[in-house]
């Protein structure tokens, strides 16, 4: 493992989480406004850019996370409370931003709290079947090191 990971801490919600800042007329998530520090209101309207910049921040956090673990072709994604029946569970994918990113949501409305520092990266999940939360790690899959 090499120790060069920044943590990185964020959420990811398929649900708009849009605001707008009447005063400075700039968009944010935030309900106060990081510019004039005034109260934001709720849009009518979602550009979808809070989704997009998020899914970067997923990409690249997952980018740095596999090369500081000396690029594994599949990882192993592990997790427990899932579903309303919390089981445990695990899957080896690729180790590709986007398969680790399609194992982890569904077609259904949920959020993804997204936390990388050092040698873990955590991702809970939160969505109707899991209000609180079905927590998943990714492992670097070891199969391929022990067959040389």
């Amino acid at each position: 493992m090499n120790n060069t990971m920044n943590a990185s801490k964020y959420e990811i919600s398929n649900s708009c989480a849009c605001r707008y800042c009447e005063s400075c007329s700039m968009g944010t998530e935030s309900f106060t406004c990081d510019e004039c520090l005034q109260d934001t209101r709720e849009t009518t309207w979602c550009d979808g850019d809070c989704f997009e910049y998020k899914r970067d921040w997923f990409e690249e956090d997952v980018q740095r996370w596999l090369t500081a673990h000396n690029d594994p072709e599949r990882v192993t994604i592990a997790g427990k409370h899932i579903g309303l029946q919390r089981l445990h569970g695990f899957k080896t994918i690729n180790a590709d931003h986007r398969d680790i990113f399609n194992a982890l949501t569904f077609s259904g409305d949920w959020t993804l709290a997204v936390e990388v520092d050092g040698e873990q990266f955590k991702i809970v999940r939160y969505s109707h079947d899991e209000p609180t939360g079905a927590t998943f790690w990714l492992v670097p899959d070891k199969s391929e090191d022990e067959s040389e």
